[in-house]
């Protein structure tokens, strides 16, 4: 009989596929030798258990791959009025989303949590309350960046709503309107000042 182990990173930041799973017996009865010149028979038990192996294996890189591609965003909440995602940009990727409401405010908290023990200074998080019109018009909001500052705005005169900043003209990524008609934004990391892939939590509420 076959026992599998499994191991995997605690904090889920090994690259897909580094997953480990090992095979062990743990029969209390010693094979028994094959006689000298006797016909190799398969087992068919131990068919079936190198075959779930495999599929441990492929289901535990399937979840690591999940959490490492961005084209890919792990959905970890959704309800009648909040949606929480989470998904890994590399530098200079985006993630498109769609606003879940129009003639409504929409409310999108961001967090970029550190991976490497350090905290990001001025701070991690930033935010926007933002209005997609019905009739495809364009949309408006207000934009809180990660230092603290805030500013209204509109399609008419921008795209630009957020951003995680690392100091004065410093930008690490960007919330921006990708499409009014089809009421999508966009958050794009920067890949002149993000050198590894970073987490990014969206919080919407609406």
């Amino acid at each position: 009989m076959l026992a599998m182990d499994v191991q995997r990173s605690d904090t889920g930041t090994l690259p897909p596929g580094k997953e480990h799973i090992m095979a062990r017996s743990i029969s209390g009865t010693p094979a028994q030798a094959r006689a000298a010149g006797a016909p190799r028979i398969r087992n068919g038990r131990l068919l079936r258990a190198v075959a779930a192996s495999a599929a441990v294996l492929a289901l535990a890189g399937t979840s690591g791959a999940a959490f490492a591609a961005a084209s890919s965003p792990r959905v970890i909440v959704t309800g009648p009025d909040h949606q929480r995602l989470s998904v890994v940009l590399a530098p200079g990727h985006s993630f498109v989303f769609k606003l879940p409401k129009t003639n409504d405010p929409v409310r999108i908290d961001i967090a970029s949590p550190s991976t490497n023990g350090g905290v990001q200074t001025p701070s991690e998080v930033f935010s926007a309350l933002v209005n997609a019109n019905a009739n495809n018009s364009g949309m408006s909001w207000v934009g809180t960046s990660s230092d603290g500052s805030q500013a209204g705005n509109s399609t008419i005169h921008t795209t630009d709503i957020a951003n995680l900043v690392c100091g004065a003209n410093c930008v690490i990524a960007w919330l921006r309107v990708k499409s009014i008609s089809a009421h999508t934004l966009i958050l794009t990391a920067n890949s002149q000042t993000s050198i590894i892939r970073e987490l990014y939590v969206i919080n919407i509420w609406y």
